[in-house]
């Protein structure tokens, strides 16, 4: 039993791990090296480092999107309380893809959240890395975005929510009519992928001292990898003060630019087109109930243009394998079963591999950091066995025959989640590029963010 636990909790950790890791290298690959092309004279000297670091500490409050599935009994929307320590890198001009990022800075940060209901929420712990983009530049202000990703860790799962007697059965009781949450069903795993993005303002109080204030947004999921995956959604702001011990002292350049740096976003483009081919793979979890993992894997062809050197746009033809479609099927006429699924939201009555395979088209837009690359792509599904097996209450309707549609066709994409996948599917994409060609890259594909699984590999640019 213990061993089981063990290789369930390694399998839940593996792709979450596998991102941290990605984007903590590439952090690290920024503060270790400095290309001799874009040093100045007056960079070379002892007194002058690549980066001078910061440090900053927040207080945090918000609230916890709603969720059907799990809420704290006296509030629709649970107070969160909460605070953030970090370390940032500010460049000194000797960073090409910082300073072309407006002098972006790279932050190493630790949080913790309390969702504000001991009993089924309980507490977020979330080490991550983050970056400040500025926007809008002042002697004594500073408006940015600040994305970020990391792990986050949770103390409440539905693991340790749910009674035992309940264990694997309903996870609601009817109380006077009423629906009363027994267990948390929309966290199935302790270590999740942490996600962040909002705004943040820093005010200069003094040579070393800032104010600083952010709000956005954060969410934290595994990607399918454990059931139940609902995720949380969280809205938070933060106050606090940042130190620079360093400023305008020792002889360090605060914010001072290269001129040997190309000022113009078009100039310092070497390769404006490029072809990347990516292969990876990866494992996911369909329902809670089932208890079983499947294998996944993708395979990518796109052409990039890139018109300056902070952006890049592709087009590319995408295929997709998901062994779920072909290992989690009934007969729901003759009720005989090679492997019964608990979850109805694909009429899947006989295995097919066929059922495995989807392809489609994709626009694949992404920033550009350097060697690192984040994209956001979105594509039409042109082969899809399975949109005509879903939703299942529609194909039981059809006598279990399915449905006929082509490409496009209606649906409604807030329910995309729990009934269809629909035409359109999405996907996150980070890669880090080692050398000229070749690239490993960790992906999370989604369905109006509703995610269908986590994967990692290789990839070679021509």
């Amino acid at each position: 039993m213990t061993t089981l636990r063990l290789n369930t909790f390694f399998r839940a950790i593996q792709p979450a791990c596998l991102c941290l890791l990605l984007t903590f290298l590439c952090a690290g690959h920024l503060a270790a090296s400095t290309p001799r092309l874009y040093r100045k004279a007056n960079h070379k000297d002892r007194t002058t480092a690549p980066c001078q670091l910061r440090y900053r500490m927040a207080g945090a409050v918000g609230f916890l999107n709603r969720d059907d599935k799990v809420r704290d009994f006296k509030f629709d929307r649970p107070v969160i309380t909460g605070g953030t320590v970090a370390v940032e890198f500010l460049p000194t001009g000797r960073w090409k893809c910082m300073q072309q990022w407006n002098n972006a800075s790279v932050g190493l940060a630790f949080s913790v959240f309390d969702l504000g209901q001991q009993q089924y929420l309980g507490q977020v712990f979330t080490p991550h890395t983050y970056l400040n983009v500025p926007l809008l530049t002042r002697p004594r202000v500073t408006f940015g975005l600040r994305p970020g990703i990391g792990l986050a860790f949770v103390n409440r799962t539905y693991a340790n929510t749910v009674p035992p007697d309940q264990k694997w059965l309903a996870i609601t009781k009817n109380e006077n009519g009423k629906k009363i949450p027994i267990a948390n069903q929309s966290i199935g795993s302790i270590a999740n992928v942490f996600l962040t993005g909002g705004l943040y303002v820093d005010v200069s109080l003094a040579r070393e001292w800032d104010f600083t204030f952010s709000g956005g947004w954060q969410h934290l999921s595994n990607g399918s990898v454990m059931t139940p995956n609902g995720g949380y959604n969280m809205f938070n702001a933060e106050v606090g003060f940042a130190y620079t011990p360093s400023r305008m002292t020792n002889g360090f350049h605060y914010y001072k630019p290269d001129p040997e740096v190309p000022s113009k976003l078009h100039d310092g483009v070497t390769k404006k087109w490029g072809i990347d081919f990516t292969l990876g793979a990866g494992t996911r979890s369909v329902y809670y109930r089932d208890r079983d993992w499947f294998a996944a894997a993708s395979f990518s062809l796109a052409a990039y243009w890139q018109p300056y050197s902070i952006f890049r746009i592709g087009l590319g033809a995408d295929m997709y394998y998901d062994g779920a479609y072909a290992a989690v099927y009934k007969d729901f006429k003759t009720e005989q079963t090679a492997h019964v699924t608990y979850y109805s939201k694909t009429y899947l009555s006989e295995s097919k591999t066929i059922n495995c395979f989807r392809a489609g088209v994709s626009v694949q837009p992404e920033f550009v950091f350097g060697n690192l690359t984040f994209g956001y792509h979105v594509g039409i599904y042109l082969y899809d066995p399975v949109k005509n097996l879903e939703p299942f209450a529609d194909v039981k309707k059809n006598g279990g025959k399915p449905l006929n549609r082509g490409i496009f066709y209606p649906y409604d994409p807030t329910k995309a989640s729990n009934y269809q996948d629909g035409w359109c599917y999405q996907k996150l994409i980070m890669r880090y590029y080692c050398g000229q060609h070749f690239f490993v890259h960790v992906g999370l594909k989604l369905h109006i963010f509703k995610a269908e699984f986590i994967d990692a590999g290789l990839g070679f640019r021509i």
